[in-house]
């Protein structure tokens, strides 16, 4: 009887242990940005969200009237920081159980009370009386986020016009911003407020917020900042878009002292209802064919001369320079569930703008907007140049969950022998397959783009911002500047990068504090410095080709010079 007591009182604590919640991951609820980055601070007001197991219903539960409460569906939420502790104001907890490629299977939202003070500390969930074991938290007066269509902090902002000029209020590809128009941003985290926060928030601007917007890289013209009247923590910012930008990918980036948001994408026209296109070679009627259409059938082609020239992580060793001249070719069908996704499949970010993107070793895959098929287009595909013939042979991979990838690839020279992509005519040719018919594509190769300030941008202090400068390069083209720079910290790690896009001829240009600010600091691991990394690449302008089976074809060359930086 002993025996099976105390064999009873294991299984029941071999449960207990089982039902404890976990935290995995505490971020702000609109950007998504996982702890370790510079801007993934949560400010006092604000949504937070804590991702985990254990931590709730197996069906999702929402707050659905007024006054808020701090327990919901027997799940709360502790946060102290400064020897202070307290409760979050409830709005959602689900425990969705389901099997998926990130850490964590369950989630809970809630509001972070204006009142907490600021500095690091932790927070606790409860759900049916046990308690997780704590996780960090980082406290901050203002630290703005913007909430995106699809949740996930990147792609498409949750943008509306103030005035629908065309009865629609939701910002889009087929309803595009124009310059003057009011827009208004869905944002989290603008600072705290007074009052009741359980209950809907009181709509005031809040003019000691010394918040700016950028918008396709120009500064735009705050209206009002502060929280909506319909939620309790939710924010609005609106908006004036400048004029002198368009594209169907401007990047809208916000900022509060040296904390920056999350980048998110709106449209801009020029005219019409849909967006203006940016990238060479896609004109307003090929967007406005495929936007009707819903699906695209495209062949890509490029060829890319690459010198990457990496610094030693040993003090006193040598850099070392790899070289190499390669060709690469996809054709495939995709189908777009969103307009916006279709636009921007199509499109590159607008010229004198920047997008940035993180990673996480916990981050969630992002969310997919489209679905595509690569193409057979035959056996392989041959490239004739100034330096001869060769071939860019078929692979096929299998992937899961999406079958067969199609490629076509070759290593046309490396090393010393890295100079087939010189400048000069090519023709590429292909035989045709069972998707894709026959077809010659042309294209002129510019003479290679020189990057002609590197060495001054071999530490770059993020606060001031970094000039690139460059000779050569396509002048119908354009100039893509690119950046990474990631943290370790523990067993956690972390990264940001960025992309900005220039026109050739400009010659110069200055990627701002406000996108090296989302990148972290350069860091080091057992006394070994591990730099960041920057990119200038030029881009032709893009050809074109027809086959059968493809509704556009295109073709294109790039060459680029990548160094290693040390971001400060």
């Amino acid at each position: 009887m002993k025996t099976i007591r105390f064999l009873f009182l294991v299984v029941l604590a071999a449960g207990a242990a089982w039902a404890q919640p976990s935290i995995t991951l505490v971020e702000n609820a609109a950007s998504n940005l996982a702890p370790g980055l510079p801007n993934a601070a949560v400010a006092q007001g604000a949504m937070l969200v804590l991702k985990g197991a254990k931590m709730g219903p197996t069906t999702l539960v929402v707050a659905s009237s007024f006054p808020l409460q701090t327990t919901l569906a027997n799940t709360s939420v502790k946060v102290t920081v400064g020897g202070q502790t307290k409760d979050c104001i409830m709005y959602y907890a689900w425990d969705f159980q389901q099997s998926t490629a990130v850490p964590w299977t369950a989630q809970v939202a809630c509001i972070l009370p204006s009142s907490t003070p600021v500095g690091t500390g932790t927070v606790t969930v409860t759900y049916n009386g046990q308690t997780s074991a704590p996780a960090p938290i980082t406290v901050v007066a203002n630290n703005i986020a913007l909430y995106t269509l699809d949740s996930s902090g990147t792609g498409a902002a949750h943008a509306y016009f103030q005035t629908p000029p065309n009865g629609d209020p939701l910002v889009g590809a087929t309803n595009a911003a124009k310059a003057g128009d009011s827009v208004i941003f869905w944002a989290n985290g603008l600072g705290p407020v007074a009052g009741d926060e359980t209950r809907a928030a009181v709509q005031a601007d809040m003019t000691n917020v010394p918040l700016e917007v950028y918008i396709g890289g120009k500064q735009a013209t705050v209206l009002f900042r502060g929280r909506n009247a319909c939620c309790s923590s939710v924010d609005t910012v609106y908006v004036r878009i400048p004029g002198g930008v368009s594209g169907c990918v401007t990047p809208v980036t916000m900022k509060i002292g040296n904390l920056v948001s999350n980048t998110v994408t709106i449209p801009i026209g020029t005219s019409g209802k849909n967006c203006t296109v940016t990238q060479p070679g896609v004109s307003d009627s090929d967007l406005a064919r495929f936007l009707a259409q819903g699906t695209i059938s495209f062949g890509s082609i490029g060829l890319a001369r690459t010198v990457v020239n990496t610094a030693s992580l040993i003090p006193g060793a040598p850099a070392t320079t790899t070289r190499s001249d390669d060709g690469n070719a996809v054709f495939a069908k995709v189908n777009v569930t969103a307009s916006n996704a279709l636009a921007a499949s199509l499109d590159i970010t607008t010229y004198g703008a920047c997008t940035v993107t993180t990673f996480s070793g916990q981050s969630a895959p992002p969310s997919v907007l489209t679905t595509f098929t690569t193409l057979d287009a035959g056996p392989s595909i041959g490239v004739n140049g100034p330096a001869g013939a060769k071939t860019m042979a078929k692979s096929v991979t299998a992937i899961p969950g999406l079958g067969n990838f199609i490629s076509y690839g070759a290593k046309l020279g490396a090393g010393t022998a890295g100079n087939y992509l010189d400048a000069g005519a090519y023709t590429i040719t292909g035989p045709g397959g069972p998707d894709v018919g026959s077809f010659t594509a042309r294209l002129t190769l510019p003479t290679a783009l020189t990057w002609t300030n590197a060495s001054a941008v071999a530490t770059v202090v993020r606060a001031n911002g970094a000039t690139v400068t460059w000779t050569g390069g396509d002048p119908s083209g354009y100039v893509q500047i690119s950046g990474s720079s990631a943290s370790i910290q523990g067993n956690n790690a972390v990264a940001a990068s960025f992309v900005c896009n220039e026109r050739t001829s400009v010659g110069t240009f200055t990627v701002p504090p406000v996108v090296l600010l989302a990148l972290p600091p350069s860091t080091s691991i057992q006394g070994f410095a591990i730099p960041g990394s920057m990119s200038v690449s030029g881009i032709s302008a893009i050809g074109t080709f027809t086959a059968t089976g493809v509704d556009y074809g295109s073709v294109s060359s790039s060459s680029s010079t990548t160094n290693s930086v040390t971001f400060q």
